[in-house]
């Protein structure tokens, strides 16, 4: 008979019902056990410094106990945590924070950090999710008081497009618009509403613009808005407008507003928005964008917390400029959303490519403005004789001229190319499906609750941007990509003769022996549309040389 030690009967094979029942057990005491030393060792925020050196601390993470209803458009992922630094964080010093979740995330979702001062939540970027999606990290400019971690709630997006007056619609906008705003109407100095827009038959909701463009119209708003009577006149030619067009709702661009008309604007969309809502009608308005004041902004005598929930939607004007846009664009955004639900903002999306120079901004469709960096000369000009050569070059591009060739700008996030032209330096940002993209992942970013298309006439779809519109709607998402460096090479073709290189923004071109006009195409591409601009080159016959 064998002997059995202290532990055989525990080796001993057993009934396999109660066996699984003891696994079961045992794999629920573990994972209780498991979470309880989680919440025992780690803390539910860490912070580390910006060069991977280790913890800055020693940080210490409070769990507040009441916290306030989270940013418009989120729900919370973590606590509320108040942190308490030992030692100050070195103002060189960029936080990283680590901050543990309450509910788990997928990789690719969206999740922010918030502060809470008080009175609003602040913005202070979004973070990454971390393995299993348990926690997430964000790098900070300074360390805050407290933070919290939001996902944003599904929602309807909305796309809203400007139609000019006289224009006809692009296509391509007919599957993804939710509402035309149709262009060709102003307001009248006695209160009335001036022009007119072209019956709706497209099939899709149509709420006409009553633009404000001129220093004159402006004047007549304000002037509208300093008068009782006028104020009351106006609103009811609006909703004579809606009602008797049948239209979806009323869109305003009334944008300058002077100082001390800000209460009456609010109480002119407040009984503007009141009329149009017995109706069923809405009520969108194009407000100028905030910009900072010192260690303030200026909201340019509009009050955003009065206004944003009076009307279905605002919209923000683009920042034209696009090496200012992204830092303009987002502190802005980050100072709208503290204050009003960010489903009530739509984010402009602009189709046209700008031109910078000491006379102002000009605009430009996608193949305008190629247009203009496929511009090719040769030196030296006019015609040469057979077996000569010559140098091709494109005069907007190429360095001999001053000019930089196409490139990707990270800071504007757009190809762009500048050169030397009327009065000195200049720079063109190209929109494309690339630029509007990272626009729109600003909207997806501060989860806003659509965009704006400036211009969806037929004239503006050069730029090809409807597909990351579709895909913005559809899902809240949007693909970035940067264009291959490669296709921004400029391109050369020739009808005859020896080119001894085809791309760069410069080439050496060798004249056949035949005499004739030969033709010479400078191609240049922004990544997906290609243009070429042609220049004839006369090539005579070598002069016999007499002894």
């Amino acid at each position: 008979m064998e002997d059995k030690g202290p532990f055989n009967r525990i080796l001993q094979s057993e009934p396999l019902k109660d066996r699984d029942r003891a696994a079961v057990v045992i794999v629920v005491l573990g994972i209780v056990l498991g979470l309880v030393l989680l919440i025992l060792v780690l803390p539910p925020v860490s912070i580390f410094s910006d060069d991977d050196s280790g913890e800055t601390g020693p940080v210490s993470g409070q769990i507040v106990d009441d916290m306030p209803p989270p940013p418009a458009g989120f729900e919370a992922v973590s606590p509320l945590i108040e942190l308490d630094s030992v030692e100050p964080v070195g103002p060189n010093v960029h936080p990283r924070l680590t901050v543990n979740l309450s509910v788990s995330v997928s990789d690719n979702e969206l999740v922010v950090l918030y502060t809470y001062d008080g009175d609003s939540w602040r913005r202070l970027g979004e973070a990454v999710p971390l393995a299993d999606g348990n926690a997430v990290q964000a790098e900070v400019t300074v360390l805050p008081a407290n933070v919290a971690a939001f996902r944003p709630v599904e929602q309807t997006r909305t796309i809203l497009g400007s139609l000019p007056a006289g224009s006809d619609l692009d296509p391509n906008a007919l599957v993804g618009l939710t509402t035309l705003n149709a262009q060709g109407l102003r307001p009248g100095a006695d209160g009335s509403v001036i022009g007119t827009v072209p019956p709706n038959d497209l099939g899709i909701p149509v709420a006409p613009t009553i633009l404000a463009a001129s220093s004159a119209d402006a004047q007549t708003v304000n002037s509208i808005l300093a008068s009782p009577e006028l104020r009351a006149t106006h609103v009811q030619a609006l909703l004579d407008l809606a009602t008797n067009g049948s239209f979806a709702g009323v869109d305003l661009d009334y944008r300058t507003i002077d100082a001390g008309n800000e209460d009456a604007f609010t109480s002119f969309v407040e009984s503007l928005s009141s009329g149009l809502r017995r109706e069923g009608r809405t009520l969108t308005l194009t407000l100028p964008l905030p910009i900072r004041d010192g260690g303030g902004w200026n909201t340019q005598n509009v009050d955003w917390e009065a206004i944003a929930p009076l009307v279905t939607a605002i919209k923000l004007p683009p920042v034209v400029e696009q090496d200012r846009y992204v830092i303009e664009m987002e502190g802005a955004l980050g100072f709208l959303t503290s204050r009003v639900a960010s489903s009530k903002l739509l984010l402009a999306i602009d189709p046209y490519s700008h031109e910078r120079g000491v006379d102002g901004l000009q605009s430009y469709t996608l193949i305008e403005a190629l247009g203009l960096a496929s511009t090719p000369v040769t030196r030296p000009s006019g015609s040469i004789a057979t077996g000569e050569t010559l140098v091709a070059l494109g005069l907007n591009l190429s360095g001999e001229t001053g000019a930089s060739g196409l490139v990707w700008d990270d800071t504007a996030r757009a190809v762009t190319f500048s050169y030397t032209g009327p009065g000195g330096a200049r720079v063109v940002w190209l929109a494309n499906v690339f630029s509007e993209a990272f626009k729109l992942d600003l909207a997806r970013q501060f989860q806003l609750g659509g965009v704006s298309v400036q211009d969806v006439s037929q004239a503006s779809q050069d730029a090809g941007i409807w597909p990351a519109l579709l895909q913005y709607a559809e899902t809240g998402t949007v693909t970035l990509v940067k264009p291959n460096g490669a296709l921004l090479t400029p391109r050369w073709e020739v009808s005859g003769g020896v080119l001894e290189s085809t791309a760069g923004p410069v080439v050496t071109w060798r004249a056949p022996d035949e005499p004739g006009t030969y033709v010479l195409t400078l191609i240049v591409s922004d990544g997906l549309t290609h243009v070429g601009q042609e220049l004839s080159v006369p090539v005579q016959p070598r002069l016999a040389v007499t002894p």
